[in-house]
């Protein structure tokens, strides 16, 4: 498999794996929401939409069960 994007990775794990049923659904809804976040991060200039802690430290327990 190829892809020019993360939005491609993204959408071809929940086709080939959560869809499936190889992976729990709600491991593509963290790559979703993770995706959605470190672009809000990366990109936003509005105080108001950076990252709080509490969002960093939600996404760090999703990371540690998508790696268990």
């Amino acid at each position: 498999m190829s892809f020019s994007s993360h939005s491609a990775i993204i959408s071809a794990f929940g086709k080939e794996f959560a869809k499936k049923g190889i992976v729990p659904l709600e491991f593509h809804r963290y790559l979703i929401d993770t995706q959605d976040k470190r672009t809000q991060g990366d990109y936003s200039i509005d105080n108001e939409r950076q990252l709080s802690d509490d969002d960093v430290s939600i996404l760090i327990e999703q990371s540690k069960l998508f790696i268990q």
